[in-house]
């Protein structure tokens, strides 16, 4: 008898419960020549370079010693053409009375400009709901806040003027949170924060916030509840919302249940300088997790069919690579349809790969875009974070020499995947549901399939 390492059978017939997007998809329309028309590819091409810096007055040996690293960018699920940044100063920059300073960034991809901008402190994370129209960011101007504005799509911004911020209790020292993640019916946002990040032994608590009452339903100190040490590198939702999973600077990487905070699992107990990244595949509520180390390696874990009755909650290590030998990893993130998995490298390349085999399929690599205005690259930039559009025809990535690059993906003759663009690009994904269509076929076009 025994465990056996198998998928689940059961198939979702419907849509997870998650507010979608309330407007069709805007595609990004800019080619490589900047015109306005699509330009389709069979190779993957920048098309898009933003510029991060502390501002744009001044010489270009001005601007480079006030260069931020972009940590974090995602897409707007309703529009392809808006790009949401954070980004903190260069760690090895000089020192000033500004260090620590960052900014939230709202870019138009199609004209490249900075529509709005917000200061922030030490900022690593931002991330948009799934119908649109909440932005949540970290501040960190004293307490550790996690910050909410919301979108206003009439605006040439994109984004209100007024900042809601979640105020948290720190009892230690001064606190840093870390990440901040909406669930995927955009209800409430975990959070997690180092509140004694001083210390040989960091203290991190994580938090879940109910959005609309702005109010903490659940925190947790992991320290006290398992073996954790290091800081917490990312706090990923379950594509249902039921879980989370965290892993940390140490290795470590265990899953909690979002409505409580118990810890459910640990898939890996080691407290050793290895920091690792994990997300979820889109397309299963909970079973499939990707998790990204700093030594070049990549894992699968899948959930273990376990007998009936059994409440627990086990995984499995089903496949494991080593993608680089000589770079490190940084980043790791799905496609909208879990086809894809690309990871981020410290010498300025995104490995996109297969995510049933782990194969290689190409290589995004910005050392190869013709020559920038801003000036040489160098070869040890980090690819911080991996953005994919809702559309996957680009993705996004925040570079530590201070860019945040949009990539147009190669194109895929796939004539289901064509057709979901195309509907996407048409009707807002609130409304498939409503189409007189086969509920396998509405699943498809939401990305939300077993």
């Amino acid at each position: 008898m025994g465990n056996k390492l198998i998928k689940s059978q059961t198939k979702i017939d419907k849509a997870a419960p998650a507010v979608f997007a309330r407007q069709p998809i805007q595609p990004l329309r800019r080619s490589i020549e900047g015109s306005t028309s699509l330009v389709f590819s069979n190779f993957p091409r920048a098309i898009a370079e933003l510029r991060h810096d502390g501002g744009s007055a001044g010489s270009s040996e001005e601007r480079s010693s006030s260069d931020e690293e972009v940590h974090s960018c995602v897409f707007s699920p309703d529009d392809e053409s808006l790009l949401v940044t954070c980004s903190t100063p260069t760690p090895c920059g000089p020192f000033s009375p500004d260090i620590g300073l960052g900014h939230l960034r709202v870019f138009d991809i199609n004209s490249g400009t900075c529509t709005k901008e917000i200061l922030t402190y030490h900022s690593q994370e931002c991330d948009i709901s799934s119908d649109g129209d909440f932005i949540a960011f970290l501040t960190n101007s004293g307490r550790g806040e996690v910050a909410l504005v919301k979108r206003d799509r009439n605006s040439r911004s994109g984004i209100a003027e007024r900042v809601e911020k979640f105020q948290p209790c720190c009892t230690g020292m001064t606190g840093q949170t870390l990440s901040c993640k909406f669930s995927p019916d955009a209800t409430h946002i975990v959070s997690a924060a180092s509140l004694d990040f001083h210390s040989m032994r960091e203290t991190n608590e994580l938090r879940i916030w109910n959005v609309r009452s702005m109010q903490i339903e659940a925190k947790v100190v992991l320290r006290d509840v398992t073996d954790f040490c290091g800081f917490v590198t990312s706090c990923e939702f379950s594509p249902d919302g039921q879980y989370i999973a965290v892993s940390t600077s140490k290795e470590q990487l265990c899953i909690l249940r979002s409505k409580n905070l118990d810890v459910v699992t640990v898939l890996r107990r080691r407290c050793r300088g290895n920091m690792c990244w994990s997300v979820f595949n889109p397309t299963w509520r909970y079973e499939v997790l990707a998790c990204c180390l700093q030594d070049g390696r990549l894992e699968i874990w899948q959930k273990l069919d376990i007998q009936s009755g059994a409440c627990e909650l086990r995984y499995a290590r089903e496949k494991e690579r080593k993608v680089s030998f000589s770079r490190r990893l940084y980043s790791c993130q799905y496609s909208p349809d879990g086809q894809m998995l690309a990871v981020g490298t410290s010498d300025a390349n995104i490995i996109v790969l297969n995510a049933d085999s782990l194969d290689s399929l190409f290589c995004l690599d910005c050392k190869s875009v013709p020559a920038s205005p801003y000036g040489s690259r160098t070869l040890n930039v980090t690819v911080h974070c991996i953005a994919f559009s809702k559309s996957q025809q680009y993705v996004a990535a925040g570079y530590s020499d201070g860019m945040a690059r949009v990539w147009a993906m190669p194109m895929r003759f796939d004539l289901k995947h064509l057709c979901r663009v195309v509907i996407l690009h048409s009707v807002p994904a609130s409304k498939i549901s409503s189409l007189p269509i086969p509920n396998s076929v509405k699943t498809y076009l939401l990305n939300r399939y077993d």
